[in-house]
């Protein structure tokens, strides 16, 4: 296949930099452009299989968030000062994106609204409660509200299953692949090398330093960031602690009129409050989309074909669109994507440097919140590199106490894993048809991890 003009050359042949970085997502891109703004004089040269943007940066619904909802676990984990570090860091992020994109005028539709997060079947109502009660105990005000009955009618209409939810007036988005190649094309601007279809094939260490090895050529550096993500979710130190899930998605395309005759034109962006949760919303151009997170599992942390694409996955995705879209019954999906989330033990990410070798620095475990926190991780990674001791590195460290627990090794996650979503998904149909689900798969369903919040849907 020919190489798209736009695209970086691939590596070849023997070079030096300061700081290698393997993998041109934002974590990576993130990172190149901190490390040159902190440290000009410092030579950064990003590796990236593919094109950058093309891993989980360029293919999610492009919400940007905090972490709000994750305050309650926050408190559990890490206690209330450390907990309020962390997500006023997260909140710092979001806005960070904005401000950066605006200055560089990387134009990847950065927008505001409303984003409601919502029960759409009885067991999922008052999900949102645990994040009220934590922000209360920390004399904190939520960016949420409760929703009025009529609000809820007039955003989702009478037919539609949103029971109950909470809105945060001031959401923000973006156009995910935008932003990736933006932020690639500021990075090279700022001199950062970057060389696309580059996949990594070894790091090699010695005294004198680190040698990254690709199909065709190698790369003496100081220090390396792993920065792949989900597709370095294999390797031993990540292994016990990351599992890799897809996040699957489906759209229309552009039904501007449809939408104006069905009164869901103004209909905001959102979540709901299922294990398997979804989400979803309206772009600008009138497509309608809708995610789902949960779907492919990997085995051992290996990414392969079904994370592009997945007919099995889609077709649940669909289905779930009918339901929570019934005014668009009749409406083709003409598209859909899948991609991986490295799903941490307690859905936070983690940044260090490898026990095997400190001068390898890596970032992972998003768990789907990647946006947002891959913004905070470029500047987390960037301080650790440097050695610098500010309020990133700190963050860091915060970030690094809330790390808990492991899950089961291979072949008993992947059999496991099968079993437990099975279990939830039929509960989740129970809960969405009013009838009650069987004890057995309420029980197993206790073993998933929760997703945005703590809260888990009450048995029916």
């Amino acid at each position: 296949m020919a190489r798209h003009p736009g695209l970086s050359a691939s590596f070849e042949g023997d070079a030096q930099a300061d700081v290698c970085i393997i993998g041109g997502g934002f974590t990576g891109l993130w990172t190149a452009i901190r490390l040159r703004e902190h440290s000009p004089s410092t030579s950064v040269t990003l590796l990236e299989a593919d094109f950058c943007g093309a891993g989980a940066s360029g293919r999610n619904s492009g919400g940007t968030g905090t972490w709000w909802g994750k305050l309650s676990a926050l408190i559990r984990l890490v206690g209330r000062d450390e907990a309020l570090t962390i997500l006023n860091a997260s909140i710092q992020a979001v806005r960070d994106i904005e401000a950066f994109t605006e200055a560089h005028g990387i134009d990847c539709h950065l927008r505001h609204g409303p984003s409601v997060w919502a029960a759409t079947a009885p067991a999922q109502v008052g999900a949102w409660e645990l994040a009220f009660k934590a922000a209360e105990t920390m004399g904190l005000q939520p960016p949420w509200r409760r929703l009025e009955p009529q609000e809820l009618r007039r955003w989702f209409g009478d037919r539609g299953p949103t029971l109950a939810g909470v809105v945060d007036e001031h959401g923000t988005w973006v156009h995910p692949a935008l932003l990736a190649r933006g932020l690639y094309r500021t990075a090279i601007g700022m001199g950062v090398k970057i060389y696309e279809h580059t996949p990594v094939t070894r790091v090699h260490g010695n005294a004198t330093g680190l040698t990254v090895h690709t199909e065709r050529g190698r790369l003496s550096t100081d220090q390396v960031v792993l920065a792949a993500n989900a597709w370095m979710a294999h390797l031993p130190e990540f292994r016990p602690h990351i599992a890799v899930m897809s996040s699957d998605i489906v759209a229309t395309d552009p039904i501007p009129e449809i939408l104006k005759q069905h009164g869901l034109r103004e209909r905001p962006n959102s979540v709901n409050s299922r294990m398997m949760l979804n989400y979803g919303g309206i772009t600008s151009d009138g497509r309608v989309y809708l995610g789902r997170g949960g779907g492919s599992i990997a085995f051992n942390g290996r990414v392969t074909a079904k994370f592009d694409r997945s007919p099995k996955q889609m077709a649940e995705v669909e289905a779930d669109f009918r339901y929570l879209y019934p005014e668009l019954s009749d409406v083709p999906i003409t598209t859909g994507w899948s991609g991986p989330v490295d799903r941490s033990t307690t859905g936070l990410p983690w940044f260090g440097r490898l026990k095997a070798d400190v001068r390898v620095s890596y970032g992972i475990g998003y768990s789907g919140h990647g946006v947002g926190a891959t913004a905070l991780g470029g500047r987390i990674l960037a301080s650790l590199v440097l050695g610098r001791q500010d309020q990133w590195a700190t963050v860091g460290e915060c970030l690094q106490h809330a790390r808990r627990g492991s899950f089961p090794p291979e072949p008993v996650r992947y059999v496991g894993a099968h079993v437990v979503r099975a279990a939830v998904a039929r509960k989740e149909l129970a809960e969405r048809e009013r009838r009650h689900p069987s004890r057995l798969d309420k029980a197993l369903a206790r073993l998933a991890p929760a997703t945005i919040s703590e809260f888990k849907p009450r048995p029916t």
